[in-house]
């Protein structure tokens, strides 16, 4: 039972999955869960319970999932992702529920991820206009702070900047600096470093390389810490999402 992971273009990626049920997790990406045969699926949030055979999941919501057997498709979308600030209208609810035959034009798509098939040419091209879709039906938010863009491209080239330091390179105080971070994209700063640890430990996972080296690359302690994380973000060990046996990865 072989998981397969696409990496598509700014930090965005697609798992798909055939197992059941899913752990408690909570990362700093937007998330779009699509069962592949339209079974609905069930995730349950500490507050509530949404089912549907589509569903939009704000970042850092803690969630598990049941899947029942009906194939399971989530695509990711960090921080980095144009998309990534439509979610933040979602975000005092935790996700919202989408009408699963808006994306019937994509289920050859999604079906050929979930079996493994490679890319076809204009993968991209077809995975923006499944999001755009998706996002058409989430709550209408405000426009983001031009601000936050510039924040953004700042951290880009500066990615161990401290808050402090990025308050001052933009002029304004800590306090006022983390409220428009956490105002525009519905994420606090500490969690954007933390995606930014992802992001290292997810491009040398493949590498060959220790995982304690990996997890020092990363900013992590040791390959305790890196795991702890790692399960935390995914419900799984970094060990299993590195064997080509349990999963199988399409660049």
């Amino acid at each position: 039972m072989t998981d397969h992971l696409y990496f598509f273009s700014a930090n965005s990626y697609v798992y798909a999955s055939r197992k059941d049920d899913f752990p408690a997790t909570s990362r700093p990406h937007a998330v779009l869960l699509f069962s592949v045969d339209g079974t609905p699926l069930t995730l349950r949030t500490p507050r509530r319970q949404f089912v549907g055979g589509a569903i939009a999941v704000a970042p850092q919501t803690v969630r598990t999932l049941s899947v029942s057997n009906a194939g399971l498709v989530s695509i990711n979308l960090p921080p980095s992702s144009p998309f990534f600030s439509a979610f933040s209208g979602i975000v005092p609810l935790g996700a919202h529920v989408l009408e699963r035959r808006a994306f019937r034009p994509f289920d050859g798509f999604l079906a050929g991820m979930h079996e493994g098939a490679r890319k076809p040419a204009q993968a991209e091209e077809i995975f923006r206009d499944l999001v755009s879709t998706a996002v058409e039906q989430l709550p209408c938010t405000q426009r983001i702070d031009t601000r936050v863009l510039q924040v953004l491209r700042y951290l880009d080239e500066e990615p161990e900047a401290t808050l402090v330091e990025l308050a001052r390179a933009f002029e304004l105080s800590p306090y006022r600096m983390s409220h428009l971070i956490s105002d525009s994209l519905g994420l606090s700063f500490r969690a954007y470093q933390g995606w930014r640890k992802q992001v290292r430990v997810c491009k040398l996972l493949y590498s060959g390389r220790s995982l304690t080296d990996i997890a020092h690359e990363a900013g992590l302690s040791d390959s305790a810490h890196l795991s702890h994380f790692y399960r935390h973000w995914y419900g799984q060990s970094p060990s299993y999402s590195r064997d080509r046996e349990s999963v199988k990865f399409f660049s």
